[in-house]
């Protein structure tokens, strides 16, 4: 009977905590939904572009399962971070944005390779990007000496 019990409420305390954590995960479902569409795209264009280069390998090809779910656990711990925080609520943003980003810029890379864009528009896209890092180096380097 005292089995019984301490079942029933450590199944309790256990469900409304749970409770709690999904339905903020359910409030930031979009968050969860860009992470995952963005590592299937990149997916989608490795696999492509290792079939094209005929150099598919089984073991790359379900490395995307493996970021899909560090990825979600890291988006789900900072949104932990901020529920009980609520003064960090950039964190998630500030996490995620340069994984997200550099998901991206792998997408852009295989497209290129496999022929759907153009270089010219990647290289652009590319060269933008390392003018606001030398940017941000410089100015970086700039204060380390004030």
């Amino acid at each position: 009977m005292k089995t019984k019990l301490t079942i029933a409420l450590l199944s309790a305390l256990t469900g409304g905590i749970f409770s709690e954590y999904i339905e903020s995960f359910l409030i930031e479902r979009n968050q969860f939904i860009a992470i995952m569409i963005v590592v299937f795209a990149d997916a989608l264009f490795g696999v492509a572009r290792a079939l094209k280069d005929r150099e598919f390998q089984t073991n790359k090809a379900f490395k995307f399962i493996y970021m899909l779910v560090a990825f979600w656990l890291i988006l789900a711990v900072t949104l932990s971070i901020e529920k009980g925080f609520p003064f960090v609520s950039f964190l998630s943003e500030a996490v995620m944005l340069p994984i997200l980003l550099f998901q991206v810029i792998s997408i852009l890379k295989n497209a290129n390779l496999l022929g759907l864009i153009n270089s010219k528009t990647v290289a652009k896209i590319l060269a933008n990007i390392d003018t606001h890092k030398e940017k941000r180096t410089t100015i970086n380097n700039i204060s380390e000496y004030e």
